[in-house]
């Protein structure tokens, strides 16, 4: 089903390249309007009182032209803010196991650590090796796009260099540019169809780089690892001010409303490690980790020409409102 839902939405996106009026004639629409329904994806193609032509329940685009920005109206249609369609809107890493393997590599402890450095290390070192012998044991399944249920009013942002989904806000009065990465509605009925609803599991891959987030049963930990996106808001998910060194963890798969340990992130490219501190959620689609502020990420990333990095990985104690997975 998912292969078929990829494949329909490549087909249906061209909006920028080829009109999707081209695609339909009056003739070809029936009574209610609908020129086309997809029963096994749920995406309906259908002409509406002016003519024009509406896509509706399909899924967020997983990528758009850089810089892209949708905003989803009351009927849940996505309105192109910034930016526009690409065609084939979901490309994964070409081996995510392989891949995965490459970014679970041990670190090398060398005599000039630190005897706290030296212990932070091993502590990782069983949290990579840990998870790498249950891929090797278990395998991993291919990576899938995470697809959120959509809601009115909600807004999705596009990386300004590659064009691949960075990160979901939701309307919230109470943050001063009214969107937060953690304010996803509660309980509400206005939802596209379940069928185009995916949540990201423990210790399975998401989104086009193959994120991944882990919980060590053995060291009471989570190991993550993937992207590095930003967001910004001025308020986290528990009325704190967010600053520098923030950073956010997936909502469905590391939620936490206290934040009490730090969030340490290696950069694999560079191999320098940082401390952060979580004090928001997020949806995170295509990301295992997001940095407040691009000035923090740019740290992170040791460079200035970048909007997200790959790959990195993180990892922290459970913190103290988790439950055990």
């Amino acid at each position: 089903m998912k292969k078929r839902l990829i494949s329909t939405l490549c087909a249906l996106v061209l909006v920028v390249a080829c009109p999707l009026t081209a695609l339909a004639t009056s003739a070809d629409v029936n009574s209610a309007g609908v020129i086309s329904s997809d029963k096994e994806t749920g995406v309906t193609v259908y002409q509406d009182t002016t003519g024009g032509i509406v896509l509706s329940n399909l899924p967020v685009p997983q990528k758009m032209m850089p810089g892209s920005v949708i905003i989803y109206d009351d009927q849940l249609q996505a309105k192109v803010i910034q930016g526009g369609y690409v065609k084939g809107d979901f490309t994964p890493i070409s081996d995510t196991r392989t891949t995965i393997l490459r970014g679970l590599e041990a670190v090398t402890i060398t005599a000039d650590m630190s005897p706290d450095e030296r212990a932070t290390v091993e502590w990782e070192n069983r949290l990579v090796n840990g998870f790498k012998a249950e891929i090797l044991k278990n395998g991993i399944q291919a990576t899938q796009p995470y697809s959120p249920t959509i809601y009115p009013g909600m807004k999705v942002v596009y990386d300004e260099n590659s064009g691949d989904i960075n990160n979901i806000y939701y309307p919230d009065p109470k943050e001063p540019s009214g969107y937060s990465i953690h304010n996803v509605p509660v309980n509400s009925n206005d939802s596209t169809a379940t069928t185009l609803t995916t949540t990201p599991v423990l210790g399975q891959p998401y989104g086009a780089h193959g994120n991944v987030i882990n919980f060590q049963y053995s060291d009471d930990s989570f190991l993550g690892l993937g992207r590095a996106t930003y967001f910004t808001g001025t308020t986290g998910n528990r009325s704190n001010i967010l600053k520098n060194y923030d950073c956010a963890t997936q909502i469905n798969l590391d939620y936490s409303k206290v934040g009490d340990k730090n969030v340490t992130i290696r950069n694999l490219n560079t191999n320098q490690v940082f401390t952060f501190h979580q004090a928001d959620v997020g949806g995170l689609p295509d990301a295992a980790i997001d940095i407040w502020g691009l000035s923090n990420l740019h740290t992170l990333a040791g460079r200035t020409d970048v909007t997200s990095v790959y790959q990195v990985r993180y990892y922290h104690k459970r913190f103290s409102d988790q439950q055990v997975p």
